[in-house]
C-alpha cells in the first residue's frame, strides 16, 4: 500500500511538472488544538498567471476558515490581507474562462488580475455585472 502511495505521488508531481501545474495547500489549528488541511488546490495553465490563482482561491479559503474560528499557520496570515481585487467584467455578463482570456490576450488584463479571476470563476463566485 505504501509503495503504491509513493508510486502515485511520484506520477502526480512528473505530471505537474511537465504540464506546468501551480498548487498550493491552506492549513489551520482548530479549536482542539488539531492542524488540518483546509484546502488544496491546484490550476494548470499559464505559471505566472496560475500563482495569481492560487493565491485568490487560499486567501478565500483562509478567509472562510478564520469566520469558522480557526488559527492559520503564521507563514500564511498574509492571505487574510492580500488584495484581491480585479475589474468588473464587461456590463451585462459574468466573468467566464473566455471573456477572461480574451480580456488577458487583449492586454486589458495582468496577469494577476486574469489569475484572480481564473480562481473567482472555479470557485463558482462570478455573478452578471448589472451596469447602472
Amino acid at each position: 500500500m505504501a509503495s503504491t502511495f509513493k508510486h502515485f505521488a511520484y506520477t502526480a508531481a512528473i505530471v505537474c511538472l511537465l504540464t506546468g501545474c501551480t498548487t498550493g495547500q491552506l492549513y489551520y489549528t482548530n479549536a482542539a488544538g488539531e492542524r488540518k488541511l483546509a484546502c488544496n488546490v491546484e490550476f494548470v495553465g499559464l505559471p505566472k498567471v496560475d500563482i495569481h490563482a492560487v493565491d485568490y482561491a487560499l486567501s478565500f479559503c483562509a478567509k472562510t476558515a478564520v469566520k469558522q474560528g480557526h488559527i492559520l499557520d503564521a507563514e500564511q496570515q498574509y492571505l487574510l490581507t492580500l488584495d484581491t481585487q480585479f475589474p468588473a467584467p464587461p456590463c451585462g455578463v459574468a466573468w467566464d474562462h473566455e471573456i477572461a482570456k480574451s480580456a488577458y490576450d487583449n492586454r486589458f488584463l495582468t496577469a494577476r488580475e486574469y489569475g484572480y479571476i481564473v480562481a473567482h470563476v472555479d470557485l463558482g463566485l462570478a455573478a452578471v455585472n448589472h451596469c447602472q
